[in-house]
């Protein structure tokens, strides 16, 4: 059999040259915190065509985001000419909006995504000052659908007529006339003359009466034609991630993509915008620290509780913290460290991976716990050494194999799984990994180092009754023996 307890000190010294570079990163860099700690905003963009990082911090320069970190990456989930931007001549309101959605969706479906943006831009040929112009940005094609340039213009060539958006929707408003009728009054006057004729004159007055004529005037006629100025289609699948601490509100956006499409018509498509404000992220923290502590104080009180027929059943719970607060050091450290080397943000999803790991790590330890606790009744003769060492050889196979096969899992989830899980997986891989080394190589080291009183434990072990200094259990059954 193999004498895993004898080499518990070795095991000891790799949990900490695990630890120990982890945790002095921890104290001196510390996490590298995502927006959900920290305020701030979090834009992932797709950009038409392959930029380097240097030429994404000069353009963007110009907007002045605060402790600003741009992270290239690639998402080959979604290729790139599934992206589509259509370039109108002028802004459009919301009723050419809905026809050019209208065709979109009859040719390929209501399951694309269109999204009007209208951007501040340059003119597509010559020079001239900047307009504002909607371009409508088309994303989420059926997979078997590769969309062609020739298509769009042929579906959108014929638009209708838009108003004028900064004047409000398009509206009619009856507004009152003055019309004028001229009236005659007749008024006949005899003038007698010296002669013999007498002459008649009639003068008229006109009267003038004003009455209302309800008339139809357009305050925000649809009378400005719409046309495509040009159509574009996307060439890579790179991703650009912007971590700001500035808020950076829908105007600002507005204005970063502008900036990107006057660089060359390099249009982008927001992957994903996140926006955390000083007060969510600060109440996230503390939710956060409080939910590892609840679920520490509850397995510590969960584990007395089913080892209540052991002695000292805390110290069970005790050491299954200790093998706990190891897994949660590792998986600390380690994304420390890959914080200010590959620049990998902790965000809440880590949490919840930190909880899972937790859970899975105590789960590992209470069932070699569990067999601990067997062995305990059935090989009276043997000293408490020898009793977790055979309980270690009969549940290191089963150990190994559950977590194998979720080691598995994680590893394909992690190098074939999206860009947005990476970090939640990647902790989940590195923490379950952790936490099946302490649930067998550290955890049951403990409970033994702790029964002989070495190291710190001599001040917290006492001798109990009915047990020798060697360790051996005195029962009834081993006296008959003799």
């Amino acid at each position: 059999m193999f004498n895993l307890v004898g080499k518990r000190y070795l095991f000891l010294i790799i949990s900490l040259i695990v630890i120990v570079p982890g945790t002095l990163s921890l104290l001196i860099k510390g996490l590298n915190l995502g927006i959900d700690f920290t305020q701030g905003t979090n834009i992932e963009l797709r950009p038409r065509a392959a930029i380097t990082t240097q030429q994404v911090n000069t353009l963007v320069s110009p907007l002045h985001l605060q402790s600003l970190q741009i992270i290239p990456g690639n998402n080959s989930s979604v290729p790139g000419n599934q992206n589509i931007w259509v370039r109108l001549n002028t802004r459009i309101d919301t009723n050419v909006q809905k026809a050019i959605q209208d065709a979109l969706y009859a040719k390929y479906t209501s399951a694309i995504s269109v999204i009007f943006n209208d951007l501040t831009l340059n003119p597509t040929s010559g020079s001239g000052k900047a307009s504002t112009v909607t371009v409508v940005n088309i994303t989420k094609f059926p997979t078997n659908v590769t969309p062609k340039i020739s298509d769009i213009q042929a579906l959108l060539a014929k638009l209708p007529d838009t108003s004028d958006p900064s004047k409000g929707p398009p509206t009619s408003t009856p507004t009152p006339t003055v019309a004028t009728t001229p009236t005659v009054s007749p008024t006949a006057t005899a003038k007698a003359t010296a002669t013999a004729t007498k002459t008649a004159t009639a003068t008229s007055s006109p009267g003038v009466s004003v009455s209302p004529s309800p008339t139809t005037t357009d305050t925000n006629p649809s009378n400005i034609p719409v046309k495509v100025a040009a159509v574009y289609q996307g060439q890579t699948t790179q991703t650009i991630t912007f971590l700001t601490i500035s808020v950076v509100n829908a105007n600002n956006l507005l204005k970063l993509e502008s900036v990107f499409a006057n660089s060359k018509n390099n249009y982008v498509t927001v992957l994903d915008n996140a926006t955390v404000s000083a007060s969510v992220a600060s109440e996230t923290t503390r939710n956060a620290f409080l939910a590892v502590l609840a679920a520490a104080v509850f397995i510590l009180l969960y584990i007395s509780f089913a080892f209540r027929k052991v002695t000292r059943p805390w110290r069970y719970g005790a050491c299954a913290i200790i093998a706990l607060l190891h897994d949660v050091l590792v998986v600390l450290g380690v994304f420390s460290i890959l914080g200010w080397t590959l620049h990998v943000q902790v965000d809440a999803l880590f949490i919840t991976a930190l909880l899972t790991v937790v859970g899975f790590s105590v789960h590992d330890t209470i069932v070699v716990f569990d067999r601990i606790r067997e062995n305990m009744t059935r090989r009276t003769t043997e000293t408490f050494e020898q009793v977790v060492n055979a309980s270690l050889v009969q549940t290191m196979a089963r150990s190994l194999n559950t977590s194998l096969t979720v080691l598995f899992t994680l590893s394909a989830l992690t190098l074939f799984g999206g860009t947005t899980i990476r970090t939640f997986t990647l902790a989940l891989l590195i923490g379950i990994f952790s936490g099946t080394y302490s649930s067998i190589f550290n955890a049951s080291m403990l409970l033994v180092m702790w029964e002989r009183g070495e190291f710190v434990f001599k001040y917290l072990r006492r001798t109990p009754a009915g047990r020798t200094p060697d360790g051996r259990a005195v029962r009834e059954l081993t006296r008959s023996r003799g």
